[in-house]
C-alpha cells in the first residue's frame, strides 16, 4: 500500500512540473507572437508615414494639385492600400473629397467591356465624404483600399474626381454645383492578373 501512495505522489509532482513547464513555454510563445505583431504594426505605420511624406513632397516639387498612382497591380481576391495626395493651391481654406468612377475594362483577350458589372469587380473602400479640410498650401492624403473579386481579370480604367467644397454641405451629393467645384481629375488603371 505504501508503495502505491509514493508512486501516486511522484506522478502528481511530475504532473505539476509538466503543467508549470507547459505554461511557461506558452507564456513565452505568446510574448514572442505579441512582440512580433507589434513590430509588424509599427513597421507598417512607419511605411505608411513615409509613403505619405513622399506623396506630399512630390506634390510640392511638381506643383500638381493631386497625386495618385497611375497603375495599381492586384491579384484576384487580394487587396491593396493606395493613397491619393491632395494639396490646397488656393488662397482660402477648403474641404476636399474624392469620388471614384469606373470608365471601362479591357478583358484579357483584348475586348472592351463598359458594363456596370465589370466595374463592380473591383471594390473601393474609402471615405467618400467631402471632409478633408485643408488650409492654403497644406497637403494631406486620403487612403483607399482596393480589393479585386476572385472573378476579376484584365485592366480596369477608373477616374478619381477630387471635389473642393467652399460652402459647407455643397458636395454632399457628389455633384459639382454652387459651392462645390471639380478641383482636379486623375485617371488610373487597376491591373488584375
Amino acid at each position: 500500500m505504501r508503495l502505491n501512495k509514493k508512486a501516486s505522489l511522484e506522478m502528481s509532482i511530475q504532473a505539476i512540473v509538466v503543467i508549470v513547464i507547459a505554461l511557461t513555454v506558452l507564456g513565452l510563445g505568446l510574448g514572442f507572437v505579441k512582440g512580433t505583431f507589434k513590430d509588424i504594426s509599427e513597421t507598417s505605420k512607419g511605411v505608411q508615414a513615409k509613403i505619405k511624406e513622399q506623396i506630399l513632397e512630390d506634390l510640392r516639387v511638381s506643383g500638381k494639385k493631386v497625386s495618385i498612382t497611375s497603375q495599381v497591380n492586384l491579384e484576384r481576391g487580394k487587396e491593396a492600400l493606395e493613397n491619393i495626395g491632395i494639396v490646397n493651391t488656393g488662397l482660402t481654406e477648403k474641404t476636399f473629397g474624392v469620388k471614384i468612377e469606373f470608365i471601362k475594362k479591357q478583358n484579357p483577350d483584348g475586348t472592351e467591356d463598359q458594363s456596370l458589372e465589370a466595374g463592380n469587380e473591383i471594390i473601393f473602400f474609402y471615405n467618400n465624404l467631402v471632409e478633408k479640410r485643408l488650409s492654403p498650401t497644406v497637403g494631406d492624403v486620403i487612403p483607399i483600399t482596393l480589393s479585386a473579386k476572385s472573378s476579376a481579370a484584365g485592366n480596369y480604367l477608373y477616374k478619381a474626381d477630387v471635389l473642393a467644397e467652399s460652402t459647407p454641405g455643397a458636395c454632399a451629393s457628389g455633384t459639382v454645383g454652387a459651392g462645390c467645384e471639380l478641383y482636379d481629375t486623375r485617371s488610373f488603371f487597376v491591373k488584375v492578373g
